[in-house]
């Protein structure tokens, strides 16, 4: 499990102590990256040596200890404490504002640092502060992008939430997230408000079912999400086009390069021998970009490979949808369906041939089946027709 801040966890590590990064030049001198660097550059040509300064030598011996701690909390897979994940944070954002020229996380009420990146339990800890070695806006933006994951995961269920009126399913899947995070989050009293207010609207969902609950508790993120939000498809779907195109380009470039080092070519068919082409680093997304090849960037072969390998993907989540062995029947099923067609981009949905009418059908399915369940009394407080009999 990786928690690291910054480039490398010793690296980051070599600014324990250094809040500020008054010693930031010792610590790039030192930097485990650099020695990695002029270690493989000496392999290869006995002229070049490095020299370290005491300085440098006395500042390492000085944090040798705190770097051993982190790195053997990452080999056991444990999650770095607090006081790591602080201290590692702390040095980022210095060596952040050094490169940028900046001195704030938040400049004219935006987010100037790029914490996108950053792992949820990093932003965890700078968003609650708990040994208070960070800054307003530092808080700030941390909380702006800790919500911001949690708004990528749950558009898509919301967009099914809206069209459904299963708002328990939404729900569920924010507690399902929630219960995602690391011990250090979890014991913060925002994730145990978070968690309790979910529960809440878990129960509120089910007892009235085609709409949102009203949970009047401030600490709700679903209630929240559906306050800020419209129904919508996934971010990714609204992005530039042009970009996924040149992305898978380089992509297939850089692959086609390895084939040809390793004395091969970049094949698209298993039939041929050769390097087999791994789209297993294209997204959906950019594999309908590929298939449609508006811009020409890709030969009829590396579009039809592309097409075939979005069929695979898209046929095994159908298949998926139908698995007997998940249990749910035929409103899970549905449902299921309705999951898989909501986080389609339109470049998906065209090469597939998936219309508003197969969401439309699928959805008067799970109505269907979402009203004879009620109608056999499950969710009601009756008992409905299974009481009865």
């Amino acid at each position: 499990m990786s928690m690291t801040v910054g480039p490398s966890a010793t690296a980051a590590a070599g600014y324990a102590g250094n809040a500020y990064g008054t010693a930031s030049a010792a610590a790039n001198s030192a930097s485990p990256t650099d020695s990695t660097d002029t270690s493989s550059s000496s392999s290869s040509s006995s002229s070049t040596n490095v020299t370290l300064s005491d300085e440098a030598k006395a500042y390492l011996a000085a944090h040798a200890d705190e770097a051993k701690a982190y790195l053997a909390a990452q080999a056991a897979d444990d999650p770095p404490s607090v006081a790591t994940l602080t201290t590692n944070a702390r040095a980022w954002f210095d060596q952040q504002y050094a490169s940028l020229g900046i001195s704030s996380a938040m400049l004219d009420g935006q987010v100037a640092v790029d914490l996108s990146s950053q792992p949820r339990a990093t932003l965890s800890v700078v968003a609650n502060n708990a040994l208070g070695k960070f800054t307003t806006d530092e808080t700030a933006a941390a909380a702006k992008a800790l919500q911001a994951k949690f708004d990528d995961a749950m558009t898509p269920h919301v967009v099914i939430a809206r069209h459904t009126g299963d708002y328990a399913s939404l729900y569920t899947a924010a507690s399902d997230y929630l219960d995602q995070a690391d011990a250090n989050e979890k014991a913060t009293p925002a994730w145990q408000n978070q968690k309790q207010a979910v529960l809440e609207g878990i129960a509120a969902a089910k007892g009235n079912f085609g709409k949102a609950p009203v949970t009047n508790n401030d600490n709700d993120p679903v209630r929240s999400l559906l306050d800020r939000t419209s129904v919508q498809t996934p971010a990714a779907a609204g992005s530039d086009p042009g970009t996924p195109s040149s992305n898978a380009r380089a992509m297939l470039d850089a692959q086609a390069n390895k084939a040809k080092d390793n004395g091969m070519e970049l094949v698209f068919n298993k039939g041929r021998t050769g390097q087999q082409v791994d789209f297993s680093g294209f997204d959906n997304r950019t594999l309908a970009i590929m298939t449609l090849n508006a811009d020409a960037s890709f030969s009829a072969e590396e579009a039809s490979a592309a097409k075939t390998e979005l069929n695979q993907r898209t046929r095994s989540g159908i298949l998926n949808a139908f698995d007997p062995t998940t249990g749910g029947g035929a409103q899970a099923s549905s449902l299921a369906l309705l999951q898989q067609y909501s986080a389609m981009s339109p470049e998906e949905r065209k090469v597939l041939g998936f219309t508003d009418d197969y969401a439309n059908k699928v959805m008067q399915n799970y109505r269907t089946m979402a009203s004879i369940q009620n109608s056999l009394g499950s969710g009601s407080s009756s008992g409905g027709l299974a009481a009865y009999l």
